[in-house]
């Protein structure tokens, strides 16, 4: 799942989180190599394309396990259990930190040929840069029971409560439909 305006290392990895929703059936969306694929393509963090390309079914697994990772630190009670977690993510990968002059920004070489550590690397960064400048209070797991997702709320008034709009219609709705057969 990718949420419109989130597609850099941080919505990647909220996207990784998610593809485990509760309101999918099967839940599971990590299903097969092609389907993977295709979600990468959707981000425009450079090189996901070539990662994409490189893909197999053994990294199926280990996007399962990096999800799980990423959501512990989601779902962390402070920022430094969060940190803890996602450093990690990112010795198992072994991921060498060098600035892009072009890009003026943090990249990450990965010497391992596994997609996934490709992606557990850009994801872990992505978030623990999001922790860096800040952003610890903005995560959140949403409130739309029984959806687990994951979600950075990037809204001026720091408000969100859900990880997209159709669980918050979702459960308004429930709460319209309990208030009017309260009135009954």
């Amino acid at each position: 799942m990718v949420i419109p305006g989130e597609t850099d290392a941080l919505g990647l990895a909220v996207g990784l989180v998610n593809t485990w929703d509760e309101l999918e059936d099967p839940p599971e969306i990590i299903r097969d190599v092609p389907q993977i694929a295709r979600w990468l393509r959707l981000h425009v963090e450079p090189g996901l394309d070539e990662i994409a390309e490189r893909l197999t079914t053994a990294d199926l697994h280990r996007l399962k396990t990096v999800r799980g990772e990423l959501r512990r630190a989601f779902e962390a009670e402070s920022e430094a259990e969060a940190v803890e977690i996602l450093n990690a993510v990112l010795r198992q990968t072994k991921a060498v930190p060098q600035l892009s002059a072009e890009a003026g920004r943090w990249e990450y070489s990965v010497p391992s040929r596994h997609a996934s550590d490709a992606i557990a690397a850009l994801s872990a960064m992505g978030v623990l840069d999001a922790i860096r400048s800040g952003s610890w209070q903005r995560f959140g797991v949403c409130r739309g029971d029984p959806c687990r997702c994951v979600y950075v709320d990037r809204s001026k008034n720091r408000s969100r409560t859900y990880c997209c709009q159709a669980c918050a219609d979702r459960l308004n709705a429930a709460a319209y439909r309990r208030r009017k057969a309260v009135r009954r």
